[in-house]
């Protein structure tokens, strides 16, 4: 692998955890943060969370 795919690779999993920190702030789990970025992208509002809603 090529020095800029690793960079590629490296500055998009550096943007998909910023994301999921946004969902982590209303009360995801690690992982189901970084399934809901995949799912639903960044949250918006106080509206329904279907990603962490038990």
């Amino acid at each position: 692998m090529s020095k800029s795919w690793r960079w590629f690779l490296l500055a998009g999993f550096v943007v998909w955890t910023v994301f999921a920190l946004q969902w982590t702030d209303l009360g995801c789990d690690y992982p189901e943060a970084y399934l809901a970025v995949v799912r639903f992208g960044t949250p918006e509002g106080l509206e329904f969370l279907p990603a962490c809603g038990g």
